[in-house]
């Protein structure tokens, strides 16, 4: 990794479990590079380079209702679809156009730390929900927002990382779903569903989605090419009802600058088309779920008996929780001083204090050799705390 794209502070050798980063041995495929030139060289060329349409290049949204359809026996057109610049696009676009003035937006408690630089630079006032093993907690959801009304703000928004989630690695269990959909549905607010972790599932496939169990109402769900093709692609899609997906495409950030990386676009349903990104997606599973199971294993020599992590069964993070000696920043702080750069937990919440004893470990983009020595290390500065 080159030195403008190691965290601050970190140097050269740095052993990098901080960033929720594919594995850059992943990226430029063969298969890629074929996809590549054949648009390059092909009758889109051209019209690659034009604006595009709003609402996406056709031939991938055709690509996306086909693979969502039959990979979960969904009923969608293309007129519930929209290609976005990645899922950032997204959660920002939907942000502005859903979160009420004056209102109030929910999100998990930990949650992913740059959708709340997103929410926080729109000025909308913020509201954690505390997570256990299974995921979100409907009472504490139930009573957060009977709270909220009693003191007249009523919550338009929860955004919510259900499927091997960001920062946890948990899953929302398929029950619990269901009741927060019934309270979306009791309340009227709107379920922002970040769900680009959904193909990277390990031993089993994910619950269904929100958007299948909600059959599409009141729920928006994000997916994203970043983790499963390349995040410079700046690629991913938006899902909702015909009538919200309108509402997207006629907004003014949309309509001012056509749809999003028709270029990219263009070579991505090249790719996609081919069948090399299913391919692909079965050869991540492998790779990550034998990071998963190495960073679970070094875990489980290095740390001291009083230190806890989560179990993903998917995606590209584990979680820890350290016992009351051992603060995330101070562990943080030393285990960059001795080359192993990882995520301090403050940033994922509303109330950063409520983070303050734990740690995120990306194992996605990291060698099995750099995670077992990343975990030694870790586990020996806490130790040292005790």
């Amino acid at each position: 990794m080159t030195t403008d794209n190691l965290p601050q502070g970190a140097t050269a050798g740095t052993i990098i479990l901080s960033f929720g980063h594919p594995d850059p041995s992943t990226l430029l495929t063969p298969e890629w590079q074929a996809a590549v030139q054949s648009m390059m060289h092909g009758p889109q060329a051209g019209l690659a380079l034009q604006y595009g349409a709003e609402q996406g290049v056709s031939r991938l949204l055709d690509f996306l209702v086909e693979k969502l359809n039959r990979e979960e026996n969904l009923a969608v057109r293309a007129a519930n679809v929209m290609i976005v610049a990645g899922s950032t696009h997204a959660v920002d676009m939907l942000a502005r156009l859903y979160a009420r003035p004056g209102g109030v937006l929910m999100v998990e408690a930990p949650t992913y730390a740059d959708s709340l630089h997103v929410f926080r630079d729109q000025q909308i006032e913020l509201c954690g929900i505390p997570m256990d093993e299974d995921g979100l907690i409907p009472a504490a959801l139930a009573e957060t927002i009977e709270r909220l009304h009693a003191r007249g703000t009523f919550p338009s928004v929860l955004y919510t990382v259900p499927t091997f989630h960001n920062p946890s690695g948990r899953t929302l269990t398929e029950e619990r779903r269901r009741h927060i959909l019934e309270l979306a549905q009791r309340h009227g607010f709107w379920i922002v569903e970040d769900d680009v972790y959904r193909d990277l599932a390990f031993d089993e496939a994910a619950p269904a989605s929100f958007y299948a169990l909600a059959g599409g109402k009141q729920v928006l769900r994000i997916g994203s090419f970043s983790k499963t093709l390349a995040p410079g692609l700046r690629l991913g899609w938006l899902i909702g009802n015909e009538e919200e997906i309108q509402n997207c495409v006629n907004c003014g950030a949309t309509q001012m600058s056509g749809g999003a990386n028709p270029f990219v676009a263009h070579i991505v349903a090249e790719y996609c088309q081919s069948g090399a990104w299913e391919a692909h997606i079965q050869r991540l599973r492998g790779i990550y779920r034998a990071r998963r199971d190495t960073a679970l294993a070094a875990l489980a020599r290095h740390m001291p008996p009083d230190v806890t992590w989560t179990h993903p069964r998917g995606g590209f993070f584990l979680w820890l929780s350290l016992p009351e000696y051992a603060h995330s920043q101070d562990v943080k702080r030393q285990a960059l001083e001795q080359g192993v750069a990882i995520s301090a937990g403050e940033g994922f919440f509303v109330e950063p204090a409520d983070g303050s004893h734990n740690l995120r470990l990306a194992y996605s983009c990291a060698s099995p050799e750099e995670l077992e020595t990343g975990a030694r290390i870790v586990g020996q500065i806490i130790r040292a705390m005790r």
